[in-house]
């Protein structure tokens, strides 16, 4: 028992000493930098638009939703970008959409948005990006005012909008989701 109390307080104290220095600070070479890449180099074009009515109404002081997902299992995370569209206070001058952008493993990305019929359609806010129905591909469920959308991926780089099979397009304002288990 001794023993074991000598080797608590030696570690106690050990802990304590440790506590009182300062962490080095980091090398230069350790520094995260961060770089704007403009679109014409990236290829990531998609703008946000949420609406700017005279009235503005609460949903459009919501930013925009992300996900980073592998939808094509290439071990390489593509994006997901969720924009606003017709609703009964908007009417977009020009169609809106959604937008997924493949990554091409050399800081490029290739919209796939149409390919992948993953454009949504109503006024999004927010997606959430997980395997619901453990077929080892991520689907995506768009939260939005309006309709949500859930879409299941098939595997061959397309979605299927399973929303009312799945019984899960709850109308009305949906600003974010989240999968758990």
């Amino acid at each position: 028992m001794n023993c074991l109390l000598s080797l608590f307080i030696l570690c106690a104290h050990a802990a304590a000493l440790r506590a009182q220095q300062k962490p080095a600070p980091p090398a230069a070479s350790d520094r995260v930098t961060f770089v704007e890449v403009p679109p014409e180099t990236s290829g990531i074009t998609w703008v946000h638009d949420n609406a700017h009515s005279p009235e503005r109404y609460l949903p459009e002081t919501v930013g925009a939703g992300c996900a980073f997902l592998d939808y094509d299992n290439d071990g390489w995370l593509d994006i997901y970008l969720v924009n606003s569209g017709p609703s009964d206070f908007f009417t977009p001058q020009k169609p809106l959409k959604n937008a997924l952008y493949h990554n091409n493993h050399d800081g490029t990305f290739t919209d796939v948005t149409d390919k992948a019929g993953v454009a949504g359609g109503t006024f999004g806010m927010g997606v959430a990006a997980a395997d619901y129905d453990g077929d080892g591909w991520v689907d995506l469920y768009v939260t939005a005012y309006g309709r949500n959308i859930l879409y299941r991926n098939n595997g061959d780089g397309t979605f299927t909008d399973v929303t009312a099979k799945a019984g899960v397009g709850a109308p009305g304002w949906s600003t974010c989701a989240v999968w758990f288990d």
